[in-house]
């Protein structure tokens, strides 16, 4: 068989299936879009041209089979629902009640010659020097 040359007994060889899907499989199918993108804290003019941009095959799909009104309200729910969860994650190396945890230096050189680069405030448990 030649190189690049698609082989037709092959069981790793990539194969697409179309599946029939009902209106409602494409209404389910945009609410998953809009709440993962939501999630991600993306603004509604954000979602609405996700769902119009055709780089987004699915959601562009969605948008063409509901219309913008319908792709509107599922946004809209949306966000009402993820649009203001807002993540927050911070690891200074000491806990909250302000005990000092161990600190983990990610350089060696540094663990061996602690004077050789001055600690910055994170290093040292939210403490100046």
């Amino acid at each position: 068989m030649p190189y690049k040359d698609p082989d037709p007994t092959d069981p790793n060889m990539l194969v697409g299936v179309m599946l029939a899907a009902d209106a409602e499989a494409t209404r389910d199918m945009a609410y998953v879009f809009a709440e993962e993108f939501a999630r991600l804290g993306y603004s509604r003019e954000q979602l609405l041209w996700l769902f119009k941009n055709p780089f987004y095959g699915g959601a562009h799909g969605a948008y063409r089979a509901l219309g913008e009104n319908e792709t509107l309200s599922i946004i809209d729910e949306c966000l009402n629902v993820w649009g203001q969860v807002k993540f927050s994650i911070l690891d200074f190396g000491f806990s909250i009640a302000g005990q000092k945890d161990e600190i983990h230096d990610p350089h060696p050189s540094l663990i061996q010659n602690p004077k050789a680069a001055p600690r910055t405030k994170i290093q040292n448990g939210g403490r100046e020097e």
